[in-house]
């Protein structure tokens, strides 16, 4: 690349990258998992205990605890709060785009290489994903990096095979035995497609044991420091919570079979489009990555549509090879005329549903007062009812993808490359101006008077705790300390029930207010909003 070209490909990449940052620090972190993994990195922050994840000062089997140690560091340079928490990924963003350039470059071409990164730079829910404190984005690097050798159809050396072994073993501690499952799955799917001699698959097949033994050291060393003083129990609720989540839907979190196929569709927008056409030739985009890269796609999306548990970004692993395929589309000559038609047809669909929806929440609020006689849910209703400003420019968003689908109607593009970099124009501007324009009014209505509760307690020594909904910001916004903690009742039962030595403040959603009052008699009412009613126990 001359280094002019490369200048301003850099200067590119850090303009989007540093645009992630604007305005993250305004928007609360969310229930559940932002809230979650930002809540095991305070607590860790404040105790000085980073060997035991814990929520409430309380073992915490779910996850392992790379992600809150990022988390953590973050935390002890920025302070506690949304930045912080959503920093580590910004670094995630950043990485990932030169991993995807310098091995294209290496293994395509520059053009590849370069469209590969503005892809998954600049499509929908890896624009948020890396503005979000959410473990998906290391995760899904981690497994790209352990995979690098085996998507190429060189196999494994001694030198790629530890240095996978070590981004495998990172995964696990970011995650858990998801990564070494999906590894599973690629590695025999690319036995099975290795045209290799018998010889050559055995060798594999010995490396692929190695690596994956190598791979456990990690979570084995933390593990055993957890083993010495439980006896195993952390580890045992760990991988029964693992079992459990593969088994049945988490609460909250069920779906139909065919969610992450719509997730990628309208989700992974505009890569998921182009890259149709490239994803369903194998024999015209049939080099060694190509099939790599199916290899990766179809093993997650098909492993994660059989899991019962459906979460948006338990797909998202799948972002990496469409984005990929779509470079390739676009890469390799002008789309053929029925692919030119599906991906013009495709795009101004979803683009429609995109301008459809941006409409809809603007004119919804106001004309909030004609609809909200119509609603019988009382607590969707209570949340509908707060006074939520939406000014004119609220409307910009509508307006950009109108205008983004004016421009894709109107203009003859060259090939098809220009015609997907106005998609990514379009939907890199569209995410700007979207983020500020809606997810703060949306927040108020979801959580707003939720965290304006409990950040209101911050300072005080009281307990905090929720009735019938799953929370984390009861945790994190009073920011509990550990001292505070253990001068109080730490079982659930004598905070509500027993002789608890403080106050204790707490939330149930609005519907269960009966129920709470009668469980507990001595509670007192404080007020209801926005979904909820908040509740204060006298110290027994």
């Amino acid at each position: 690349m001359k280094s002019f070209s490369r200048f301003w490909v850099l200067l590119s990449l850090l303009l989007v990258v540093s645009s992630w940052m604007l305005g993250i620090n305004n928007l609360d972190l969310y229930d559940w998992d932002e809230l979650n993994f930002a809540e095991i990195a305070r607590e860790m922050l404040l105790s000085g205990d980073w060997l035991h994840p814990t929520v409430n000062y309380q073992p915490f089997h779910e996850k392992p605890p790379l992600f809150a140690w990022m988390q953590l560091h973050s935390f002890r340079v920025f302070g506690p709060g949304p930045f912080a928490a959503r920093f580590p990924n910004i670094i995630c963003g950043l990485v990932s785009a030169l991993v995807l350039f310098f091995f294209a470059q290496k293994h395509a071409n520059e053009k590849t290489a370069l469209r590969w990164a503005a892809f998954f730079l600049l499509s929908l829910l890896p624009q948020l994903y890396f503005r979000s404190g959410i473990i998906d984005p290391w995760f899904n690097l981690f497994i790209l990096l352990a995979l690098l050798p085996v998507l190429t159809g060189k196999g494994y050396s001694l030198r790629n095979g530890l240095a996978s072994s070590l981004f495998l073993g990172l995964a696990v501690m970011t995650k858990g035995p998801a990564a070494g499952l999906i590894a599973g799955l690629c590695w025999l799917l690319a036995l099975l497609f290795n045209d290799q001699p018998r010889a050559y698959r055995i060798r594999q097949v010995i490396s692929y044991g190695l690596i994956g033994l190598l791979a456990l050291l990690p979570i084995t060393i933390w593990v055993a420091f957890l083993w010495k003083e439980d006896d195993g129990y952390f580890a045992k609720e760990f991988l029964r919570y693992q079992w459990r989540l593969f088994r049945q839907p988490d609460a909250g979190h069920g779906g139909f079979p065919g969610y992450h196929f719509l997730v990628l569709l309208l989700g992974c927008f505009p890569a998921s489009v182009f890259a149709l056409p490239a994803l369903l030739r194998r024999k015209v985009f049939n080099s060694k990555l190509d099939q790599g890269m199916r290899i990766l796609f179809w093993v997650v999306l098909i492993l994660f549509s059989i899991v019962t548990t459906k979460i948006v970004h338990y797909s998202s692993l799948c972002y990496l090879p469409l984005c990929w395929f779509a470079a390739r589309a676009v890469s390799s000559g002008p789309l053929r005329e029925k692919d030119l038609r599906l991906v013009k047809g495709g795009s101004i669909f979803i683009w429609g549903l995109y301008a459809l929806a941006s409409l809809s929440l603007p004119l919804l609020a106001w004309n909030l007062d004609s609809l909200l006689p119509y609603i019988n849910d009382e607590g969707l209703l209570s949340r509908l009812e707060l006074v939520v400003d939406w000014p004119w420019y609220t409307l910009l968003p509508f307006l950009t993808v109108l205008s983004g689908i004016v421009a894709l109607y109107r203009y003859t593009f060259v090939d098809a490359w220009s015609l997907a970099s106005m998609h990514l124009l379009i939907m890199g501007l569209f995410v700007a101006i979207a983020l500020p324009c809606f997810a703060p009014r949306l927040q108020t209505y979801s959580q707003g008077e939720l965290v304006a509760f409990y950040r209101g307690l911050q300072g005080k020594e009281v307990s905090v705790g929720t009735a019938y909904h799953k929370s984390y910001a009861h945790w994190f916004y009073s920011g509990i300390l550990p001292d505070t903690y253990h001068s109080g009742c730490q079982d659930r039962q004598c905070r509500f029930h027993g002789s608890n030595p403080l106050p204790l403040f707490f939330s149930s959603p609005l519907n269960k207010t009966e129920r709470v009052l009668k469980e507990v008699p001595d509670a007192h009412l404080l007020y209801q909003r926005g979904g909820y009613s908040f509740y204060q126990r006298p110290a027994q």
